[in-house]
C-alpha cells in the first residue's frame, strides 16, 4: 500500500476529516466543462481520478464532417481532448490524466456539435462585450491567449503534470477506477460525472458489469420540459440517445441535473464582479476566465436570447460535492430513441403516471448563491496554483 492509500485509510479513524469522494469526469470541453474540470480538481471534498473526453462542442452541430475534411483539420474529438489538457495546464492541476473517448455515438452516424455556443475551438474567448487588457484575435481559443514563451521563443502551454493517455476511454476508465478501488476498497462508490453525451459511460457499463456495484452516475443533461437543441431535447442526451438509454436502464444509482436547474446558474455581471474581486488584484488567470465567460454570454444572447449565460456542467460536480444545496425528486425517466421529432427526449414521469419503477433522482432546484460560492472557491484555488503570472 502506498503512502497516499495509507493516508486515505487514516481518514476512517474517529474524528478524522471525511474521506474525499472519488470522481471521474467524462466531458466534452466546452466553456462550462472547463469550469467543471476546475471544480472537480479543486473542491476539497472531491478526489479527481481522471478525465475522459468525447466529441461534443467544437465545430458546427450542423456540419457533416467528411473523411477528406477529417484528414485536413483537427478532429472534434482531438480538439476537445486538447481543450481538457489546456484547462488542466492553465489551472495548474497536477497529476490528472486525460483519455480520449468516443468520436461517434453508439449507433448514429454523426454527433451533434455546437460552435454557435462554444465557438469553433470549443473554448473560444471573448468575442464582444467589454474589453480587457489581454489582446487576442477575435474568437481565439482563449486558453491560448495567455501563452508562456519557451526558451526558443515559440509559444507553449504550461504543463500541469497530466498527460493524454493511450487507449480508449472505457478501457482506461475501468483500469484506473478498478486499480483505485483495489487500493481503497472503502472509498467506493466512485462517482462518474458525465457532462457530455453518455457514449463513454454506456460502453463502460456494457463492457465492465463487474464495476456496476462500485459506481454512481451523476449527469448534467436532460430536460423535464422544453429542450435546448430540439423542442423537448437537451444537447447531451440528443447527441447519443441510445447511449443514454443504456445508462438510464442499467439500474445503477443515477442523478440527473437537467437544464431547468442549470439555467438558474447564471453568469450575471454581479457574479463576474464577485469572481474578479474574490482575491486581491486581477490576475491573468481571472482575466482568462472572464474572457471565456464573456464569449459564452455573447453567444447565449444571440442564440437563446438569455440576458446572462447559464453555466451548466459544474452544477453536476457541485451536486457530488454538496448535494444539500439541491432539491431532488425520485422519478421514472425513460429515453425516447425512435421518434424523428423527439429522439433524445428524457421522458420524466413526474406524477408517477406510468407505474414504471423509479430509476433516477432528478434535481428540481439549486441554491444558486451556494453554488457560486463553491465555484468561486475552486477558481480561487486555481488562481493560486496557475502558472500564469
Amino acid at each position: 500500500m502506498d503512502d497516499f492509500a495509507r493516508s486515505l485509510d487514516s481518514l476512517d479513524s474517529p474524528g478524522a476529516a471525511p474521506r474525499p469522494i472519488p470522481v471521474w469526469l467524462d466531458c466534452d470541453p466546452g466553456h462550462d466543462d472547463a469550469m467543471a474540470i476546475i471544480l472537480a480538481a479543486y473542491d476539497p471534498r472531491l478526489q479527481l481520478l481522471g478525465i475522459s473526453t468525447l466529441v461534443g462542442k467544437a465545430l458546427s452541430r450542423h456540419q457533416a464532417i467528411s473523411k477528406k475534411e477529417q484528414q485536413q483539420k483537427l478532429l472534434p474529438l482531438a480538439q476537445v481532448t486538447r481543450n481538457a489538457l489546456d484547462v488542466l495546464s492553465i489551472a495548474g492541476v497536477v497529476g490528472v490524466d486525460v483519455v480520449q473517448g468516443q468520436a461517434r455515438p453508439l449507433l448514429r452516424p454523426s454527433p451533434l456539435l455546437c460552435p454557435e455556443i462554444h465557438g469553433e475551438s470549443g473554448l473560444d474567448g471573448q468575442r464582444r462585450g467589454r474589453t480587457t487588457n489581454a489582446q487576442r484575435p477575435p474568437d481565439a481559443h482563449a486558453a491560448r491567449v495567455l501563452l508562456i514563451r519557451s526558451p526558443e521563443g515559440g509559444p507553449v502551454l504550461p504543463h500541469g503534470g497530466g498527460q493524454a493517455l493511450p487507449g480508449k476511454a472505457p478501457v482506461v476508465m475501468a483500469e484506473r477506477i478498478g486499480a483505485f478501488l483495489a487500493e481503497n476498497p472503502r472509498a467506493a462508490p466512485v462517482r462518474l460525472i458525465c457532462t457530455g453525451a453518455l457514449t463513454n459511460a454506456a460502453l463502460l457499463l456494457m463492457l465492465y458489469p463487474e464495476l456496476h456495484s462500485s459506481l454512481e452516475i451523476v449527469i448534467m443533461g436532460g430536460a423535464l420540459g422544453v429542450g435546448n437543441t430540439g423542442p423537448v431535447m437537451e444537447f447531451n442526451i440528443q447527441t447519443d440517445p441510445e447511449a443514454a438509454k443504456v445508462v438510464f436502464e442499467a439500474g445503477l444509482p443515477l442523478t440527473m441535473v437537467p437544464i431547468e436547474v442549470t439555467h438558474t446558474a447564471l453568469v450575471t455581471p454581479e457574479v463576474l464582479g464577485r469572481l474578479l474581486t474574490s482575491r486581491p488584484g486581477i490576475s491573468k488567470f481571472k482575466v482568462l476566465i472572464e474572457q471565456l465567460l464573456t464569449f459564452f454570454a455573447g453567444t447565449y444572447r444571440e442564440v437563446f436570447k438569455f440576458t446572462d449565460p447559464p453555466l451548466h456542467d459544474p452544477c453536476a460536480v457541485a451536486y457530488v460535492a454538496d448535494p444539500s444545496i439541491f432539491e431532488v425528486e425520485e422519478m421514472r425517466v425513460d429515453i425516447e430513441t425512435a421518434s424523428p421529432l423527439s429522439a433524445g427526449q428524457t421522458v420524466c414521469d413526474v406524477w408517477h403516471q406510468t407505474g414504471r419503477p423509479k430509476n433516477c433522482r432528478v434535481a428540481r432546484s439549486m441554491d444558486v448563491n451556494a453554488f457560486w460560492g463553491i465555484m468561486i472557491d475552486a477558481l480561487d484555488f486555481a488562481d493560486i496554483a496557475t502558472p500564469l503570472r
